[in-house]
C-alpha cells in the first residue's frame, strides 16, 4: 500500500502545501460572479464552489505531477508506451494484488466529486455527466501522452485506456451519490439593487473596490515603468500614492455621484449608497467623508507593517463597533447632524 502512495508523494506534498490557499484565492472571483448572477450568497454553494476548486487543483496535481526534473535524461532512459488494452488493469489484480486494487479504486474515486458537483449545482442528466467525465478524463490522458502538449519531449506518464473507463464510471457513481447532498440548483435570486445591505455584502463590495483600485494602480505603474525607466525611489513612491489617490477619487467619489450611489463593487454586488433622499451638497459631503474614511484604510495598507497595521486595526475596530452598536458605518454620522429638509 505504501509503495502505491509513494508514486504520488511529490504530488501529495504539492497539493497539501498549496491547496487551501490557492483554492481560496481562486474561489473569490467565482463567488463574485455567482453573487452578480444571484444577488445573494448561499452558504451551501459557497462551500461547494470552494470544494470544487480544491478538487480541480488536486486533480491536476495528482494526474500531471511529478514532472521530470531533467526531461532529456528521462526521455533517454525511460520509454512510456500507451496501454491500449481495455480492462488490463482489472486483470493486473491477479498478479499485482493490492497495488492494482488501489490503482483501480483511486481512478474511480478521483472522479466521484465531479459527478456529485454536477448533480448538486446544475440541472444535468446522467448521460451528460458521463460525457463530461469522459471528456475530462480524455483531456488528462492526452496531456500525459503528449508530454503536457509538447512541454516535455516525451510522454512522462502512462496513457491508459482503462483510466477513461474507470474515471467515467467514477463520475457516474458520483452523480448517483449526489442525492445524499442538498439540492443547490434552484436558488431564489436576491434583490437586484439594495440600499440596506448587510455588513458582509458591504465588505465584499469594499474589497472589490480596493482590488479595482490596485489593479488600476498596477496597470498605470507598469506603463509608467516601461515608458519612463530609471525613476528614483522617492519619485516612484510619490507616483504610486498619486495614482492610488486618483483611482480612489474616481471609484469612491465621482462614480457614486454620477451613477446613483454605485461604485464598481456596488455595481457588482447590487448596492447603492443612496439609502435616503439627500440634497446634492449633502450627498457630496457624505461621499467626501466616505472617501476620507476609505483613504485612511488605504493609507494603512501603503504604510505596511508597524504604523500601517495599527491604523488598519483601529479602522476595523471602529467599523465593527459602529456597526454592532448602531448598525451604521462611521461616515454616515453626517446624516444625524445634517439639517432635515422640510
Amino acid at each position: 500500500m505504501m509503495a502505491f502512495f509513494t508514486t504520488f508523494s511529490s504530488s501529495f506534498q504539492l497539493a497539501i502545501s498549496f491547496w487551501p490557499f490557492t483554492a481560496l484565492l481562486l474561489t473569490f472571483p467565482l463567488l463574485v460572479v455567482q453573487y452578480m448572477r444571484l444577488r445573494r450568497l448561499v452558504v451551501g454553494r459557497m462551500v461547494m464552489v470552494y470544494l470544487v476548486v480544491l478538487y480541480a487543483l488536486g486533480l491536476v496535481a495528482f494526474t500531471l505531477y511529478p514532472m521530470p526534473d531533467n526531461p532529456a535524461w528521462f526521455c533517454a532512459h525511460h520509454a512510456v508506451s500507451p496501454q491500449l488494452h481495455p480492462l488490463a488493469s482489472i486483470m493486473d489484480i491477479q498478479t499485482e494484488g493490492l497495488r492494482a486494487v488501489l490503482q483501480v479504486t483511486m481512478n474511480i474515486v478521483f472522479f466521484i466529486p465531479l459527478g456529485m458537483f454536477l448533480r448538486v449545482m446544475y440541472l444535468v442528466r446522467w448521460y451528460m455527466v458521463v460525457l463530461l467525465g469522459l471528456i475530462l478524463s480524455l483531456t488528462i490522458e492526452v496531456t500525459q501522452l503528449t508530454g503536457a502538449f509538447g512541454l516535455y519531449p516525451c510522454s512522462y506518464r502512462l496513457f491508459d485506456v482503462d483510466d477513461l473507463l474507470l474515471n467515467t464510471g467514477g463520475a457516474l457513481v458520483g452523480y448517483w451519490c449526489g442525492w445524499l447532498l442538498p439540492d443547490l440548483r434552484n436558488v431564489k435570486r436576491g434583490e437586484t439593487v439594495t440600499t440596506q445591505p448587510g455588513l458582509v455584502r458591504r465588505l465584499v463590495a469594499f474589497t472589490l473596490d480596493v482590488v479595482a483600485a490596485f489593479i488600476v494602480m498596477t496597470c498605470i505603474g507598469i506603463v509608467w515603468y516601461i515608458t519612463m525607466p530609471g525613476l528614483a525611489g522617492n519619485t516612484t513612491a510619490v507616483l504610486s500614492y498619486s495614482i492610488l489617490t486618483g483611482s480612489e477619487l474616481v471609484i469612491q467619489l465621482i462614480m457614486p455621484l454620477m451613477l446613483g450611489g454605485r461604485t464598481i463593487g456596488g455595481w457588482m454586488t447590487g448596492i447603492s449608497l443612496d439609502d435616503q433622499e439627500r440634497s446634492w451638497l449633502h450627498r457630496l459631503t457624505m461621499y467626501m467623508l466616505r472617501l476620507g474614511y476609505i483613504g485612511l484604510f488605504m493609507y494603512g495598507i501603503m504604510l505596511g507593517p508597524g504604523t500601517g497595521m495599527l491604523i488598519i486595526i483601529g479602522w476595523l475596530g471602529v467599523t465593527l463597533v459602529g456597526w454592532w452598536r448602531y448598525h451604521r458605518l462611521p461616515y454616515t454620522i453626517i446624516d444625524a447632524v445634517w439639517p432635515r429638509r422640510r
